[in-house]
């Protein structure tokens, strides 16, 4: 009983800010210019600030940050979005007082990062999935609020909480990539997502657009896709999106050539040469990414201990 009660708490501790989940530190995030969401620490004693990124399955520092906050080249490197990262040892970092341990980062170029802190500026650095889920974290994206579990004992389960306040769990797989996914449907054809809280927009890869008749209108919005590199947004409007079958409000969503590398295939029919293209890397069902503008909206939270996405 003394259990439920604290459960049936964790709810409206998140909504008021109090960072009183059981178990768990709180700590707040800001939103940047370009709607990431950020988290300020140190490192090592030295200041610094996180986008918090779960489209990321690695962390990142930037490379001109590494000496004052006493990274230590491992002598390899890592292979993502089709470029290599000297890969460093950081210790020392601590958000929220609350010491995450040490981690091994990949160093990368400032402009790479991408997101904008509020009041100008580029972040530190990027914690990705590999942390935030060895910390177990829970995100809240309306309230901007991360929360690490603290008690190894805890055991924490929002479906209940959740469903009295209106929410809907959605499990959530892990893709090749490490990266999450979330299954949905787009015109009744079923597909999945990639939650990505470093997106600041929710958007549909252009090819998979296309095969289902959705027209996109062009924009002066840029987006850099998972190949890294940085390509035009088209402007389509959307009335028949589900994710995890919860209806989502018909409203405008980014088109774009996600994946990028399109691999050239050909075929032969009769006397006649087609030519088409496929995007390599996640798979043909990969619709797209949830990203943050959609997952403050529907009041997202989500569990990366349990692997369960929260909408309302």
């Amino acid at each position: 009983m003394g259990w439920l009660l604290l459960c049936l708490c964790a709810l409206p501790a998140f909504a008021a800010n109090e960072n009183r989940l059981p178990g768990y530190a709180g700590v707040q995030m800001q939103r940047g210019p370009q709607n990431h969401l950020v988290v300020r620490g140190t490192v090592n004693g030295q200041p610094a600030t996180f986008l918090v990124d779960t489209g990321a399955d690695i962390s990142f520092l930037r490379v001109d940050r590494a000496q004052a906050f006493g990274v230590r080249l491992i002598g390899e490197d890592t292979r993502r979005t089709g470029k290599k990262f000297p890969l460093g040892a950081l210790s020392g970092l601590v958000v929220g007082g609350r010491a995450l341990g040490d981690a091994t980062v990949a160093l990368t170029e400032p402009f790479q990062l991408g997101g904008t802190l509020p009041g100008g500026g580029a972040a530190d650095g990027v914690i990705g999935l590999d942390l935030l889920r060895r910390q177990k974290a829970v995100i809240n994206c309306r309230t901007r609020q991360v929360f690490f579990k603290t008690d190894p004992a805890a055991r924490l389960d929002l479906t209940g909480t959740t469903r009295a306040l209106g929410f809907v769990r959605i499990s959530l797989e892990e893709g090749r990539r490490g990266d999450l996914n979330v299954s949905c449907s787009l015109r009744g054809r079923p597909g999945k997502l990639v939650v990505d809280t470093g997106a600041f927009v929710t958007g549909f890869d252009d090819d998979v657009a296309r095969s289902l008749g959705i027209v996109g209108q062009p924009s002066k919005l840029t987006t850099r896709g998972f190949d890294g590199r940085v390509r035009p947004l088209e402007i389509a409007h959307v009335d028949d999106l589900k994710i995890g079958g919860v209806p989502i409000a018909p409203q405008a969503f980014a088109i774009m050539d996600l994946f990028g590398e399109k691999k050239r295939r050909r075929t032969y029919t009769g006397f006649n040469r087609i030519e088409y293209y496929r995007a390599r890397t996640p798979g043909t069902r990969t619709f797209g990414v949830l990203g943050n503008e959609l997952l403050d909206q529907r009041r997202a939270i989500i569990d990366l201990e349990s692997l369960a996405l929260f909408l309302k």
